[in-house]
């Protein structure tokens, strides 16, 4: 069977209207904590891996930043036409799924009304970019189910291995598709040569990154492990509902993996509905973020709304059609309000002031200056083996990135552990954070007060310290300081 006419028109116009929003929003405020990492790992630390991601994105950003330095537009222009194109790319598992009109246009809608969809695509992360490779992914394998089109296979395989240079969780994703497909159908996929083509050159991409990981004792492992301990497995499809969507998203998530497991008109996607349970299993056992299942929203919100759709073709006089618009103007109110839509000084004033941007993309250079202006007040010959090690990523990022001459910065978090310790010749410490982590292996330690900002932010409150005469080389320090 055909599928409808694509609605061109109003899913573009949704598309455009939310690239244009995150456009316009992209140059409040500051640098989110991850863009400071990835600018500091892609310019600074560029490598085949790390710990906490993969090197597309750093790579991404270090070249953006170069051809526009300090340009937030520039930044997160990729993140706004992601978010642009993963609403046109629900859509069109929609119409693939025999959706009309009205379909595309509700499941596309639903997209950008999830509030970590909206949020995420505000920001140049890991996480938007594989936002779209995995509905990009997956709609090239529903239309497969119709078209037997063996290039879209291909594709579909060669998606999969640029996702893995951002996240390696699509591996997740493609193990679900596979092993469904061969429990529920179409076996035939598992057969087409073109397919294992496309997986074999991008196994052989990943080479790099796996090397790497495995020179480095697999440190993808030891990030599990970070995720496990931050995350709840109970609170983890609460959470995801609420991500995907407070009114909207929630109900077309629960209905559309219900339409794909039971209604007759999706009864070739069997198998989408079966990895989709498979994804959701696997992070409930492993303990996933709630952020790592919002790349299956394309479907079920496409299922949901061709469900939707055959209920109203059944009923002569269908209830509840007037509903839809009005929830979606309620969903868009949550998506809105975690964006940077509030002037700093309205936030100054009200601290308790729940926004996820004031929090992480403000106070950097409230950071910087503080710094800056201890290392001024030391003695020149002390500044020259002094170093400032940062308690977490993100505050060592920020110096990284706009302390462009503050002495050299190092952390022993996370994936910043990995770009290497001080050299040997450093014996006095800057340590920017609130733990004491450096105090048994110093002889001297002396507290410099803390940066001020006028925002509740990740740099307000953050202690300075200075310590003086390592009781240790820095070569066996090293390894003993490393947080997770």
């Amino acid at each position: 069977m055909l599928p409808r006419p694509f609605a061109r028109g109003p899913v573009w116009a949704v598309a455009a209207a939310t690239f244009l929003l995150l456009v316009l929003l992209s140059g409040r405020y500051g640098y989110l904590t991850d863009e400071l990492y990835f600018l500091a790992a892609g310019a600074l630390h560029l490598d085949w891996g790390y710990m906490d991601q993969q090197p597309l994105v750093p790579l991404l950003a270090a070249g953006l930043d170069a051809a526009f330095p300090g340009s937030l537009l520039a930044l997160r222009l990729p993140a706004a036409l992601c978010t642009a194109l993963g609403v046109v790319v629900t859509g069109l598992i929609a119409r693939e799924f025999g959706g009309d009109r009205r379909a595309q246009v509700l499941a596309a809608a639903a997209y950008p009304l999830s509030p970590w969809v909206l949020l995420s695509g505000h920001w140049l992360a890991a996480a938007t970019v594989e936002l779209l490779l995995w509905v990009l992914l997956l709609w090239l394998v529903i239309r497969w189910v119709r078209t037997r089109h063996d290039g879209l296979l291909l594709a579909a395989a060669l998606v999969a291995g640029v996702s893995v240079q951002t996240k390696f969780q699509v591996v997740v994703l493609c193990a679900a598709l596979l092993v469904s497909c061969a429990v529920v159908g179409p076996r035939r996929a598992l057969a087409r040569p073109l397919l294992w083509l496309g997986a074999g050159i991008s196994a052989l991409a990943a080479v790099p990154t796996l090397l790497w990981q495995a020179n480095h004792d697999w440190p993808a492992v030891r990030m599990g492990a970070v995720v496990d301990a931050e995350n709840s497995r109970l609170l983890l499809l609460p959470t995801a509902l609420v991500y995907s969507g407070a009114v909207v998203g929630a109900f077309l998530c629960c209905y559309g993996i219900v339409r794909l497991l039971r209604g007759p008109e999706l009864r070739p996607y069997r198998f989408v509905g079966w990895a989709v349970l498979g994804v959701v299993l696997f992070f409930l056992v492993t303990s996933g973020r709630p952020n790592y299942l919002i790349g299956l929203c394309g479907p079920l919100f496409a299922a949901a709304a061709v469900g939707l759709q055959h209920r109203r073709e059944r009923s002569p006089r269908p209830r509840g059609r007037w509903l839809a618009w009005p929830a979606y103007a309620v969903s868009l109110v949550l998506p809105l309000a975690v964006l940077p839509v509030y002037p700093l000084d309205f936030l100054a004033e009200h601290p308790a002031w729940p926004n996820p941007s004031r929090l992480y993309e403000t106070g950097w250079d409230d950071l910087v200056d503080a710094v800056a202006g201890e290392v001024a007040a030391l003695p020149a010959e002390q500044r020259a083996r002094t170093a400032i090690i940062g308690e977490t990523y993100y505050l060592t990022g920020a110096l990284d990135v706009l302390g462009r001459d503050l002495p050299p910065v190092f952390s022993p978090h996370r994936g910043y552990w990995y770009f290497g310790a001080p050299p040997e010749r450093i014996d006095t410490v800057l340590h920017v954070g609130t733990d004491d982590r450096l105090g048994p292996h110093f002889a001297a330690r002396r507290s410099l007060g803390t940066v001020r900002s006028e925002h509740a932010n990740m740099a307000q409150g953050v202690s300075l310290t200075l310590y003086e005469d390592p009781l240790d080389d820095w070569a066996a320090l090293w390894p003993r300081l490393r947080t997770r």
